[in-house]
Formats: C-alpha cells, structure tokens, sequence
C-alpha cells in the first residue's frame, strides 16, 4: 500500500514535468504547429498520454504492472524519451544548442528547454526503475520501439510536403533536422543517417532489455 502511494505521488509529479515542459515550449511560440512537430515535444507528449493512461488504471485497481502491452508501451515511451534526452546531450549540447523558437524571456526558453530534454526524461526512467515490475520485456520489442522513431521520419515528410516548415534549429527549416534533409546531404545520406539511427536506437533498446531481464532475478 506504502509503494502504490509513492508510485502514485511520482507519477503524478512526472505527469506535472511532462505538462510544464510542452506547456513552456508552446506558450507564446511564433508557431505551435512548427514546435510540436519535433520529436524533443512528441516524445514528451507520448509520455504524458502514457502516464496518464497509466493513473486511470491505478484509479480503476487494474492490475495493469503484470500485463504484456503494458510493459511493451512503457518500455517504448522509455526509450523514445530516452532518445531525446542522449541525443540532447550528444549531438546538441556541444553544438550550443538553444530552442530559439520565438519566445521573448531567457528565462522561460531556460526552463522549457530543460524540462523536455533533462526532467521528465530522468523522471520516465527513474519510474521505470523504482515502479515497474521487472523480467516482462521480451527480446523482439527493441524492434516494436522502432514504430515510434521511424513513424515521426514519415510524419516529418508528410508534414513538409502539407507545407510546413521549422524553426531550423535541428539544421533543416524544411525537414526538422538536417541528417532527414536529402537537399542537404543527400538521398543516400538520409539513408544512412536514418540506418545509423535505427541502430542506435536498438542498441540503447537491448540494453534496457538485458537491464530489464537482470533485474527479474534480484
């Protein structure tokens, strides 16, 4: 009874993360289309639909810990945030990064900044880690988490082709990020920086699975 009052508490503190992060980056944006087409906001968002989904069951008593789809969307939303948190830390965080996208206080694009790509990431994980009944991911998922990442390249296409643009903030005011921009790099080097990506991603993947596994037998 102690845990489930402490699950829920936490959960509801990533939920109000998840909330303060994409209500920052929205609030005041020259465009909402443009912002919410990122991956950094639609991970963010899938997460919040994924707790919240999650709070509904606990309200109804569901024993949702101990089912296989439960396991299979709540390791898919850790790895997806988990993306936008590494690759924040890799790939942008040396570059200088900055979500420059419109807004008129520092202090606000701080904090909407650090929220989508440091906060609620920690918090989805640490969930994981303290919450979640451990040994049900299973070796083929890795695979099943790639929809999510490979669904936003053909939402990213579709979204450029119905017109919109981005911030260029990701390298590409057309494509979101340059290593999706074949103007830039290339057919065949989208091609291989998507290829690239799907590797890292079930890399990342099955290490969570292997972690996952372990922890079934302590």
């Amino acid at each position: 009874m102690k845990e489930r009052k402490v699950s829920i508490i936490f959960k509801s503190l990533v939920i109000l993360s998840l909330l303060a992060g994409i209500l920052l980056n929205v609030i005041n944006c020259i465009s909402i289309s443009a912002i919410l087409s990122y991956y950094t906001l639609q991970s963010n968002i899938i997460c919040l639909a994924m707790f919240i989904g999650t709070m509904v069951a606990i309200s109804l008593k569901k024993n949702y810990r101990s089912s296989d789809i439960y396991a299979l969307l709540k390791g898919g939303v850790v790895i997806a945030i988990l993306v936008t948190a590494i690759t924040y830390q890799i790939a942008l965080v040396p570059n200088n990064f900055n979500m420059d996208i419109g807004y008129t206080m520092q202090t606000k694009r701080y904090w909407a900044n650090l929220f989508v790509h440091n906060i609620s990431p920690v918090m989805v994980v640490v969930d994981y880690l303290l919450f979640d009944a451990k040994g049900k991911f299973k070796y083929y998922y890795p695979f099943v988490w790639l929809f999510f990442p490979l669904n936003y390249v053909l939402y990213v296409y579709i979204y450029n082709l119905l017109g919109g643009r981005f911030f260029g903030i990701g390298g590409s005011r057309d494509l979101a990020y340059i290593f999706l921009d074949y103007n830039q790099i290339g057919y065949m080097g989208v091609v291989k920086s998507i290829s690239l990506m799907a590797v890292f991603i079930l890399g990342i993947s099955y290490v969570l699975v292997f972690l996952d596994r372990r922890g079934q037998n302590k």
